[in-house]
């Protein structure tokens, strides 16, 4: 593990030290505990950011996440509007209607979570195979989500036999499951792509986490906001949507690699190409 060293008195080795990823290659860093922002630069790629800490385990490396999830959410969007605003869907059954609007979203959201690390990066090897598998995975991911999400509202409405305009609580719930299985699948198309059991595992349960979040803000937010006919109001909610499952995913993969978890460096399958992290020197996999 490489330490923090930018010619601190030697008080500062003293100092409480805390694990930090850095924000390039993901080499585990370890530097001073401290309130205010720090220069960071990585001994291993050389990459200079600058961090943060905030409450809860959060810090300034979710900005990315955060940007990529926004990104994703709001192109995932406007394809969204574009294919409920085709005559032909409004007349098709609702089962393949929702199919096809939640699959229109995952292949937007899970192209750009899964480019993003080439972009970063700047490596279009990895650019364009994150865009190629999150594309091909969050379509299928959209449209099984979308399949479970629409039987499980319809069996909602059966059992509690709740009349043809349901309460706004029935909704939320049933839309919440919904994206909560979307989030589940796109973590879990996330965690193939990087290639490890453990982004596989914390992939999909932070991906699940982030859908329970952003679904229950969904509803609410696309009511209270009514600008432009409610365009506004669903744009926001796409938006928390896709910010919670980008950072929920992000989040649990930051706290599995700094803790060590041997299951971020197991390898799924020699087919697909290596995590750039098991490139890293074997010092960045265990704590010294």
């Amino acid at each position: 593990m490489k330490n923090y060293n930018m010619n601190h008195p030697p008080s500062a080795e003293n100092e409480v030290k805390i694990i930090i990823l850095c924000e390039n290659c993901s080499q585990k860093l370890r530097i001073p505990k401290r309130k205010k922002q720090l220069r960071v630069t990585c001994p291993t790629c050389r990459h200079e950011f600058n961090y943060k800490r905030y409450l809860f385990g959060f810090s300034s490396n979710n900005k990315k996440p955060l940007l990529v999830g926004l990104v994703g959410s709001l192109i995932g969007f406007f394809l969204v509007e574009i294919v409920n605003f085709n005559r032909a869907l409004a007349s098709t059954n609702p089962l393949v209607a929702t199919m096809i609007t939640i699959g229109a979203f995952g292949i937007c959201f899970g192209t750009v979570l899964g480019g993003a690390e080439g972009f970063f990066r700047k490596n279009k090897t990895r650019l364009y195979y994150g865009l190629k598998v999150g594309a091909i995975l969050g379509l299928i991911s959209g449209i099984i989500s979308g399949f479970f999400a629409q039987i499980i509202y319809n069996f909602i409405l059966s059992v509690l036999t709740v009349p043809s305009d349901p309460s706004l609580t029935v909704v939320m719930f049933a839309r919440t499951v919904g994206w909560c299985i979307l989030g589940l699948l796109l973590g879990t198309a996330y965690g193939i792509k990087e290639n490890t059991l453990g982004d596989l595992k914390f992939g999909l349960i932070g991906g699940a986490i982030g859908g329970i979040i952003g679904g229950l803000f969904f509803d609410p937010l696309s009511i209270a906001i009514q600008f432009g006919g409610g365009t506004i109001g669903r744009l926001v909610a796409f938006s928390i949507l896709g910010m919670t499952i980008s950072v929920s995913i992000n989040y649990f993969r930051e706290v599995a690699i700094r803790r060590n978890k041997p299951e971020m460096y197991q390898e799924i399958t020699r087919k697909l190409p290596p995590n750039p992290r098991l490139l890293l020197p074997d010092s960045t996999k265990k704590e010294r």
